[in-house]
């Protein structure tokens, strides 16, 4: 059977497209009956007609099958293109860019990292900025309202009270109904790549359920393309005034999504980029001089971190401050500050983070309070030298090709926490 070779916007089209639908209800009519992936793949290519297209095929495996491939933080393309080779016994390099096509781009629930998220993985920087995590005050909402509000960020949090949280998800890049839609939600301090560890699973207001179903407007499984809410509202109780990172991870029968410590700073950084069906929400008004975000090593070594604070139309003649709680990190990394004196300005400071640890960076805001269109971006780089153990793995995610041939070092945003004013 000749292999039709496809670009991946033609791929794309075609997956949305009516010529292919039989092979995706072949592939559900696999799922259903329990077959392994490899047998849905020998199912499946048997009743191909030509031209055949591999990558179409372990776009449908890939995602109907996504708890036999998610490796913990990341989907695993070697493993899928060794299925595809052992169960087609098709040209190993063939069976490799299929396999890293499909999983270019997520499939099923997906839950938005920010609103230019077209599903391409892994995601780019801004990960953490999600409008389909929702929080609400006292105020219950529908599912009609918080999918009419889709193109909206809805985050009115009452400190001191029990708030209304929920989360959104869309059917994406897969061309079956999905029967069994569910939602988890959890908060963690502020700041940056927080471990599931420290994770706080929230629970329904009803009957303290750790899961809420997922539904369109109307009951029923979610349709192709469609859009959902959960059913029953998650109650957000936070201790104190602070801010929180919220977190919304949506699983089905496809894509279990349970979430699990990763054990280390790479494994973080690759889940929260590759993981389509995860939401961070780490964006909060600023109403304090001061504001405390948490940072994690997760790493058995002592790591070089970076923090930078991003001010965007903050007004003339604030200062603004980067400095390290603990006494040893701040006694080798003095307080760098700034006088504001333009719409953008970049303050930063740095320290060598010691193995196995957690600490805070102050950010400290001295002027007028931040109006509507300011806000301050907190960010964490972990830079990542030569001789590290997973440069490689760094220079090869970031395309770093010029870095690699220099052996210049690399940084990889572990996360940010943006405060804004009102």
């Amino acid at each position: 059977m000749t292999t039709a070779t496809t670009s991946v916007r033609e791929t794309s089209e075609m997956l949305v497209a009516g010529p292919y639908q039989r092979y995706w209800d072949l592939g559900l009519k696999c799922f259903n009956e329990q077959y392994s992936a490899t047998a849905a793949m020998q199912a499946l290519y048997n009743a191909w007609m030509p031209p055949f297209n591999l990558s179409i095929l372990a776009s449908i495996i890939g995602a109907l099958y996504g708890d036999t491939y998610w490796a913990r933080t990341r989907m695993d393309g070697d493993l899928l293109a060794y299925n595809l080779q052992a169960a087609l016994g098709l040209n190993p390099a063939d069976c490799q860019k299929a396999a890293q096509y499909a999983f270019s781009h997520w499939f099923g629930l997906q839950v938005r990292a920010n609103f230019s998220d077209d599903g391409a993985i892994p995601r780019g920087s801004n990960v953490t900025c999600s409008p389909d995590v929702v929080v609400n005050g006292q105020a219950p909402l529908t599912i009609a309202q918080l999918l009419n509000l889709w193109n909206v960020y809805n985050w009115d949090p009452k400190p001191g009270f029990k708030n209304y949280a929920y989360g959104r998800a869309q059917s994406f890049n897969i061309q079956v109904p999905i029967t069994s839609p569910v939602l988890r939600m959890y908060y963690s301090d502020a700041g940056f790549n927080p471990p599931p560890s420290s994770w706080v699973k929230l629970s329904t207001f009803d009957g303290g359920s750790e899961t809420s179903p997922l539904q369109g407007l109307n009951a029923g499984p979610i349709q192709i393309g469609g859009r959902a809410a959960n059913l029953n509202a998650f109650g957000l109780n936070v201790p104190g005034t602070g801010h929180y990172c919220t977190i919304s991870v949506a699983g089905s029968e496809f894509f279990t999504n349970n979430p699990s410590d990763s054990g280390s700073n790479w494994d973080s950084y690759q889940w929260i980029t590759n993981n389509g069906a995860a939401g961070w929400h780490n964006m909060d008004v600023s109403a304090a001089k001061q504001e405390t975000l948490k940072f994690y090593n997760q790493d058995a070594t002592a790591e070089h971190f970076v923090f930078e604070a991003h001010s965007s139309k903050v007004p003339t003649g604030t200062t603004i401050s980067l400095g390290f709680e603990d006494r040893k990190l701040a006694g080798a990394s003095p307080t760098q500050s700034a006088r504001i004196s333009s719409a953008y300005q970049v303050v930063t400071t740095e320290a060598d983070i010691p193995a196995n640890s957690s600490g805070n960076i102050v950010l400290q805001i001295d002027g007028k309070p931040l109006p509507a269109d300011a806000s301050i971006d907190c960010r964490l780089l972990w830079e990542i030298s030569p001789t590290h153990r997973n440069y490689q793995q760094a220079v090869t995610h970031l395309g770093a090709t010029r870095a690699l041939q220099q052996k210049e070092a690399v940084r990889l945003q572990l996360g940010n926490f943006t405060f804004i004013g009102k």
